[in-house]
């Protein structure tokens, strides 16, 4: 049956000729097409304020859902409670992405950001790559599988989660360690977290989805964040380079490479330390 259909449609494309191949270049902004381009509705992206309470045992996180036309809510919905897998011990990690203009790397993080388990990824409605048939191709599909979210005003955004119990963790380069401090470097740990607006360090086996719901911010390609999201971290996050001199100037990953190892990271569970014996504890 399929086989008669392709037929039929190849005599009918025959007696269009050029011209329904430029009609098709067209509808499909110039990108390959095989003869074949569907018209789907725009990708839901509800426009959010914040992101309010979390239930463990319920496994959902809220939203509060801003003000859309009605054709938006059409796309988009009005679903304020979004459900997450906490595997009985986990808050929600969400992906807060602002400043990339790579409709490539944008989905590539939404791709991994599905393979990897974050619960949600939201972009600003300004100086940011739109979600794009270009970026969904990036995902892989991965875009319509994970739960996408924009925000028109960052900072309030951020601010307003934050109130809610939310713990901002930005991306960005690793302080020195302190000099007096005589703590030594531990190389089985990669990722380097520390208190923001300071130098001090946290715990190499810190888990911040064991602790708290998490938004993990992550910059532009080549600036990284601004500094009016920067002073929003309660926290900064890091990767240490793999080479102790660094001979031709690469210091950094590539965003979405970035997003990936650090969503990893951050979803791992802990390991329960043995608990000591009286003897480990006198001698």
């Amino acid at each position: 049956m399929a086989r008669v259909r392709a037929l039929k449609l190849f005599h009918i494309t025959e007696e269009v000729g050029d011209e329904y191949l430029r009609a098709m270049d067209k509808a499909s902004s110039g990108r390959p097409h095989n003869g074949l381009v569907l018209e789907s509705s725009p990708l839901p992206v509800p426009p959010i304020t914040e992101l309010k309470a979390v239930s463990i045992s319920d496994e959902t996180f809220g939203v509060t859902v801003d003000s859309q036309s009605a054709e938006d809510v059409l796309v988009n919905g009005k679903q304020e409670t979004y459900s997450y897998k906490s595997a009985g011990w986990r808050q929600p990690l969400i992906l807060y992405v602002d400043g990339v203009l790579d409709e490539g790397n944008l989905g590539a993080i939404a791709r991994s950001a599905y393979f990897l388990g974050v619960d949600a990824v939201v972009t600003p409605t300004r100086q940011t790559a739109p979600w794009s048939h270009i970026a969904v191709k990036a995902s892989a599909g991965a875009a319509e599988a994970v739960p996408l979210f924009k925000v028109g005003e960052p900072a309030d955004f951020l601010g307003k989660s934050s109130r809610a119990g939310w713990r901002i963790y930005a991306s960005d380069a690793i302080p020195p360690p302190p000099v007096t401090s005589g703590e030594k470097e531990e190389p089985s740990s990669k990722i380097v977290y520390s208190v923001a607006r300071s130098t001090k360090r946290l715990p190499s086996d810190h888990c911040p989805v064991a602790e708290h719901p998490t938004i993990l911010m992550m910059g532009a390609e080549g600036t990284g964040l601004r500094d009016s999201l920067l002073n929003l971290a309660h926290y900064k996050v890091g990767i240490k380079h793999g080479r102790e001199v660094d001979e031709i100037g690469v210091d950094s990953l590539n965003v979405s490479v970035a997003a990936s190892i650090l969503s990893y990271e951050m979803l791992q569970k802990p390991i329960a330390k043995a608990a000591s014996t009286p003897e480990e504890v006198l001698f």
